[in-house]
């Protein structure tokens, strides 16, 4: 049955820590899991040999409850007193065959056989080494790992909440900084409509109307925003929507912050109005520290 976290709430970070140890009748487990922002998944699992065989298995868990980061993985073993990883045989048909040697250089040599069981040790392969049955520790690490991972998504998750709380008061910034920039566009226009009125009367010139109008129509289509601070709403909207979804969503974030950048750049640039300049400059820094705060979001 594949693993699943359980009521995985999200948004979550991708810095995070978590360890968690058992006993086992051979000794005691432990299992450390850390974690730091990354574009893709890359996990790497550091465990005791007799682990190897298992590492698919534990690679499966991870890939099944995360989907973005740098995962580091610790599994350490700490044997009881009395307990061996490895038995140790006798390889009795290779001493038969020393004696045999033995014996037949002393008939054939005239030699004394003084081959003493210390030196029969020392030969290569008389003593076996196999390792000891190791099937219980490897299913006690990944039922181990399956509890670390369960307190790693928890805390990956509380930071996740911080994050997204953090994530909304600047959107809400954002938001309002956008209608306030609406509510005197207006006024912006109405002054240039003054300011080329005036100019005209200091120069004392009779000018056409429709001309006067045209002309008037030219400058504000040039600091028009209203383009983009519709698709400043709409990308508000977006973002708003996106924080709700229970799936990774650190790239969508991310694409909508370029875009809220584009936008933002955008007004910066239109700005005839200091006020619509000071607004920018506040745009930009809520957008940046949104920025900021998704780089650490799966």
């Amino acid at each position: 049955m594949p693993f699943v976290i359980d009521d995985c709430s999200y948004m979550q970070s991708m810095t995070a820590f978590a360890s968690h140890e058992a006993e086992n009748k051979l000794g005691k487990l432990t299992c450390e899991i850390r974690s730091v922002n990354q574009r893709f998944l890359e996990l790497s699992i550091k465990c005791p040999d007799f682990l190897r065989a298992s590492e698919n298995a534990l690679r499966k868990l991870f890939s099944q409850s995360l989907s973005r980061g740098k995962v580091t993985v610790f599994i350490r073993f700490y044997p009881n007193d009395d307990t061996s990883l490895t038995d140790l045989t006798v390889n009795h048909a290779l001493i038969k065959q020393l004696n045999a040697c033995a014996a037949s250089i002393e008939n054939q040599h005239q030699l004394n056989n003084n081959v003493s069981v210390k030196e029969i040790l020392n030969w290569p392969d008389v003593v076996v080494q196999k390792p000891s049955d190791t099937s219980s520790l490897s299913q006690a690490s990944i039922d181990l790992v399956k509890s670390c991972i369960t307190k790693f998504i928890d805390s990956r998750e509380r930071e996740g909440a911080e994050m997204k709380n953090i994530l909304q008061d600047k959107v809400d910034t954002i938001q309002k900084l956008t209608a306030e920039i609406r509510s005197i566009v207006p006024q912006i226009n109405a002054h240039l409509k003054s300011k080329l009125q005036d100019r005209l009367d200091d120069l004392q010139v009779d000018v056409n109307e429709e001309r006067f109008e045209q002309e008037l129509a030219f400058q504000l289509q040039k600091i028009d925003i209203t383009e983009e601070l519709d698709r400043l709403d709409a990308h508000v909207k977006e973002f708003n929507r996106v924080l709700k979804l229970k799936e990774p969503v650190g790239r969508r974030l991310d694409f909508l912050v370029q875009e809220l950048n584009r936008e933002s750049n955008t007004i910066g640039s239109k700005s005839a109005s200091i006020k619509t300049s000071n607004a920018s400059i506040d745009l930009k820094v809520a957008i940046e520290q949104i920025r900021e705060q998704i780089q650490n979001i799966e």
